[in-house]
């Protein structure tokens, strides 16, 4: 049980990046920035009560990858659309 405490933050991000894709296929493009917007406010929670058990400089690196990819996702569904 243990384990699946220290996975779960990782699970849910990773469901969340899926959700990105889908939601950056369709031609809305203000779902482009909603989920960028749960997922640095999500890390920002998860630090402050400890679940992730990274430092600042961690959580902040980690910020920046997600908003990283999840840009690259949305900018490259744009381009298809």
């Amino acid at each position: 049980m243990e384990y699946l405490h220290k996975f779960l933050p990782i699970i849910i991000y990773v469901l969340i990046m899926a959700i990105h894709y889908a939601l950056s296929r369709t031609g809305i493009k203000l779902l482009g920035f909603v989920v960028p917007v749960i997922v640095t406010a999500g890390l920002i929670y998860t630090y402050k009560t400890g679940d992730l058990q990274l430092n600042l400089v961690g959580t902040i690196i980690m910020i920046v990858i997600s908003l990283l990819i999840l840009s690259v996702e949305w900018e490259d569904a744009q381009k298809r659309n």
